[in-house]
Order: C-alpha cells, then sequence, then structure tokens
C-alpha cells in the first residue's frame, strides 16, 4: 500500500510545485518548460489551488453544527417512574407500557445508566450450588431405573431413598427413565416423500371433494368439487355440490376438458365412492385417460390439491359472515379467477397458474371434443332367460 501511494504522492507534490512557480510571478512559458505541464493543465491546478486556499481561510463557526436532542424533563421522569416501579422489565417492555410518544429504546437504555437504574433479574441468584451426583452415583441410578423399568416414577424414587440413602426426586427418576426408554426403543426413520410435478399443463389432473363447508341455513354439508393441474396448480374446475355422484364427476372432467380444449393423460382421485364406479373407469379407458387412486389413508399422494383446500378455507370461505349455498356459489367464478392468474405460487416462484397454462402447445380435435358424452358408457350384465320363464329384476319377478 505504501509502495501504491508513494508514486501519487510524487505527482501531487510535482503539481504544488508548479503551482507555487506561477504564484511566484513566472513566466507561464518557463514554468511549462520546467515542470512538462501543459498550459490549460497549469491553469487547472492554479484555479483549484486558490479556490483550496480561500475555502481555508474562511471564518469557521465553532460549537457544534446540530442543536443538543436532549430528552423533555416530562418524558424522562415518565421512564424513571416505570424503570423504578418495575425494575425486572427491558427497554422494549418500557417503551411498550408508556405509548407510542417514548422515545427509542436504545434512549431509554442511555436514560437508565445515566440515572442509575440498573435491570433486575425477575429470579434471585441461588443461594447455593445446584446438587449434581457424581459420575458413580448416575451409573448405579440408571442400573437401579433400568432393573425396575415396570415401576412408577415414586416407586423407584423411595428405593434408591431407602436402599442407598440417596436424596432424589421423582421428577428426576422419570427423566432418566424416559431416557432408557428412548434408547431401547429408537424413533423410525424420517419418511423421504418424493415429489413430483409434470411438465407440461394437460398432462395430470388431481380431483377431490373439500368437505368442510357446513351451510348455515340448511344444516347440512356442501362439497367443493375441484379438478386442479398438476403442472400449473390451477383450477380447471371448481363448483359447489350439495349431493355429488359419479355423474357429476363425470360431468366436471367433460367441462374442463372442453373449456380448455384437451384431454388429460391421467386424473388422481382418492377413493370415494364419487371416483370410483365401472361408468368412470369405462370413460377414461374410451379416452385413453390413466385413472389412478391414491393410497387408503395416504392423502399426501394428493398433496397438492389438499393444500390447496387449505387456501380456499382461508382465503373464500372465511371471508363470509354466514355460509349460504347461493351466495357461496355465485362467489366461486371469481375466486377461481383471482386464483389462477392474479395469486402467486411459491412452487411458481411467485408468478400465477396462468403463466404456465399458457405453455399448453397441443388441444385435441372438436370432433372429439363434441362428443365426450358418447365415450361414457360401458355394457350392462347380461342374463340369459329361458322360455316361459322368469327374472328377477330390483325386487321383482318378471315373466
Amino acid at each position: 500500500m505504501h509502495g501504491e501511494s508513494c508514486p501519487v504522492q510524487k505527482k501531487v507534490e510535482h503539481r504544488r510545485q508548479a503551482v507555487l512557480a506561477l504564484l511566484a510571478g513566472d513566466a507561464i512559458e518557463a514554468v511549462q518548460a520546467r515542470f512538462g505541464l501543459s498550459r490549460s493543465s497549469l491553469f487547472v491546478y492554479k484555479r483549484r489551488a486558490l479556490h483550496a486556499m480561500y475555502e481555508a481561510l474562511k471564518d469557521k463557526r465553532c460549537g457544534p453544527r446540530h442543536p443538543h436532542n436532549h430528552l423533555a424533563s416530562a418524558k424522562e421522569a415518565a421512564i424513571r417512574t416505570v424503570c423504578e416501579r418495575h425494575p425486572t422489565l427491558s427497554s422494549y417492555q418500557v417503551k411498550e407500557r408508556l405509548g407510542s410518544t417514548t422515545p427509542t429504546a436504545r434512549t431509554i437504555q442511555r436514560v437508565r445508566k445515566r440515572l442509575s437504574l440498573p435491570r433486575l433479574k425477575k429470579r434471585r441468584t441461588p443461594a447455593y450450588k445446584a446438587h449434581r451426583f457424581p459420575t458413580g452415583q448416575k451409573r448405579m441410578i440408571r442400573m437401579q431405573i433400568k432393573e425396575k423399568l415396570y415401576l412408577g416414577p415414586y416407586r423407584l424414587a423411595w428405593d434408591i431413598q431407602n436402599q442407598h440413602h440417596l436424596s432424589i426426586s421423582p421428577s428426576t427418576v422419570k427423566r432418566v427413565k424416559q431416557k432408557i426408554l428412548e434408547e431401547m426403543t429408537p424413533q423410525p426413520a424420517t419418511p423421504v416423500w418424493q415429489f413430483y410435478e409434470r411438465q407440461h399443463p394437460p398432462s395430470l389432473w388431481h380431483g377431490d371433494f373439500f368437505e368442510k363447508v357446513t351451510l348455515t341455513n340448511e344444516d347440512r354439508t356442501a362439497y367443493q368439487l375441484t379438478l386442479l393441474d398438476d403442472y400449473s396448480r390451477a383450477y380447471v374446475y371448481c363448483d359447489l355440490l350439495r349431493e355429488p355422484t359419479l355423474n357429476d364427476t363425470i360431468q366436471a372432467m367433460i367441462t374442463a376438458m372442453r373449456k380448455y380444449q384437451t384431454i388429460p393423460k391421467g386424473v388422481v382421485f382418492d377413493n370415494g365412492p364419487q371416483f370410483k364406479g365401472a361408468l368412470l373407469s369405462a370413460f377414461c379407458t374410451n379416452l385413453g385417460i390413466r385413472l389412478i387412486h391414491t393410497s387408503v389413508r395416504h392423502p399426501q399422494t394428493n398433496g397438492k390439491l389438499e393444500r390447496a383446500f387449505r387456501d380456499d378455507r382461508r382465503e373464500y370461505y372465511d371471508q363470509f359472515a354466514e355460509w349460504i349455498f347461493e351466495d357461496l356459489r355465485a362467489g366461486l367464478p371469481a375466486y377461481v379467477r383471482y386464483r389462477n392468474e392474479v395469486r402467486g405460487h411459491y412452487a411458481l416462484g411467485g408468478k400465477p397458474a396462468s403463466t404456465r397454462l399458457q405453455e399448453q402447445y397441443w388441444f385435441s380435435l372438436p370432433s372429439v371434443l363434441d362428443r365426450l358424452e358418447s365415450f361414457a358408457r360401458h355394457p350392462l350384465d347380461a342374463t340369459p332367460v329361458e322360455v316361459n320363464s322368469c327374472i328377477r329384476v330390483l325386487g321383482r319377478k318378471y315373466f
């Protein structure tokens, strides 16, 4: 660092000598030849030197440039009163008690120091040192507890006190026993969850019911049927129903397919009766859709939609004072539009779901979308009937 500053100092000293020569009355041509500087540079250095001399010779005002920021006596008295009455409070707690017009916590600390008002501890300093068992006694206590794990903490403490004349509390025995049990039964390994995400919008849809909508005026539960796109986290279908059936699920899929002009490669449902049936299986098979059902008692498979339902409860349903079916259903399309086009998602880097829906690059043929209802068919069971015989249908006999 010193080696680098030497050339700079030499350059500045060289310029200073040239300026002094000019001020001494030497001719400009002689100064140029002597110091090797141009005419314009010499005048620039001379102007800077004269300006610096002018600033240095100006009168400067003595004392502080800004007035003292003294605390008002009334505020200081209020701080002192609170600190004397509550010596265990911190500076932040004192500030909360005095209100919004109080100075900062750091100022309160300075006032405390100036007025000799220390902050006292809430708990007194213990008068004696905490009792600690030596290593040998710890080993003996552990062996005694391990031999009689079937006893409770009080029985174990009494046995140790009467047999070995050691003063030990039941809570200490309980902690030692709990530690022994944890060592004997190690904790299971933390489950490793496998996260997945499809690579384009219409690849996989999740479907489920949000069943925690209890209507206020009807004293019954309404069900929000939702289809969520796995890649974009967008709601491709959302509606509120009173008594959903398997046909409602198929109709929801048809509505979503026609709206987005696509047929998904797979759909994930749980094992509810509205998502299992021969008609739904035939509908998916005829369209080439893979029908996937989650494992029993494993909602993590449909975790994206379960997490979305938690947001629906907080951001939509909790905004209503009363849950009226008509009001909830009427406001649902506007909420879905907000969720797909405005609301940012953490998994998408804060972007709305519509940004990923726009990445859809293939669409289904209109001729297929126009006749989607025709794919919801499956053959019924057939029973051969002989001549002059009967068949039982719906509890009745027909000849």
